[in-house]
This record gives C-alpha cells, sequence and structure tokens, in this order.
C-alpha cells in the first residue's frame, strides 16, 4: 500500500506542475497576442481546466507507476522508470499535432504554446522527489 508521501509527493508536484502550465499559458498568450477570436478558439481546443488537471493526473500516475517499480528494488528498473516517463512526456508533445480547428493566424503558434507543457509533469516530479524520500530513490 502506498505511503502519505507517496501520495503527497504527486500532488504537490502535480500541483506545482499545474501552476507552471497555466503561468506558461498565460505568458505565451500575452507574448504572442493571442486574444479575441484566436484566444476563444485556443481555449475550445485545449481548455483551462484540462491544464489545470492533467499534470496532477500525470504526476498520480507516475507515482502509481514508481510505487510498482520499486517494489523490484533494481536500478535497471528505476532506470526503465524514468526512461519511459521521460519518454511519454516527448510522445505525448507530439499529440498537439492533432489539434484543428483553430483560429487560422494561431494553428503554427500552439506548438509552441502547447508542447513544453507535456514536459511540466515530468520536471515537477524528479524536483519534487528528493523531498518525500529518504534515500533518493
Amino acid at each position: 500500500m502506498m505511503s502519505k508521501k507517496q501520495l503527497i509527493h504527486p500532488l504537490v508536484a502535480g500541483i506545482f506542475a499545474a501552476i507552471v502550465t497555466i503561468g506558461y499559458g498565460i505568458a505565451y498568450e500575452k507574448a504572442t497576442a493571442i486574444e479575441g477570436e484566436q484566444l476563444v478558439s485556443l481555449r475550445e481546443a485545449i481548455p483551462m481546466l484540462h491544464l489545470f488537471i492533467a499534470p496532477i493526473v500525470g504526476c498520480l500516475l507516475a507515482s502509481l507507476g514508481f510505487f510498482i517499480a520499486q517494489k523490484f528494488n533494481s536500478k535497471v528498473v528505476l532506470f526503465v522508470f524514468y526512461f519511459l516517463f521521460a519518454g511519454l512526456s516527448i510522445l505525448t508533445s507530439f499529440g498537439i499535432f492533432s489539434v484543428y480547428n483553430l483560429h487560422e493566424e494561431i494553428q503554427f503558434t500552439i506548438y509552441g504554446y502547447s508542447m513544453p507543457m507535456h514536459y511540466f509533469p515530468f520536471l515537477s516530479w524528479v524536483a519534487f522527489k528528493p523531498l518525500f524520500t529518504s534515500n533518493g530513490k
């Protein structure tokens, strides 16, 4: 059974990643002047609620995978876990190429908007991990 630390870690990391994701999104929107119809189009394609929930769910699923990997108590298994987590972050970032029906003026800026967001859960999960473990595993 997962301990409190093993449940708190993904929640803290996920909430942090969600805050960073939303902050990055707002900063990107301002920097690239996404507003009006363009912003409406963007919010229909990628709702703000999804930007908040996805990192939390991603971190929770990662912790479940880590919990299972830890049962094997092997450096190779832990490496495979981190490799798969990073790989899934990269792989899911390509999903943005399947977003259609965007306002024509932002159809290409969406890549810079959303691709980096896929890495925030992984980075947050790894960054917060040492706070919740005594041996760094």
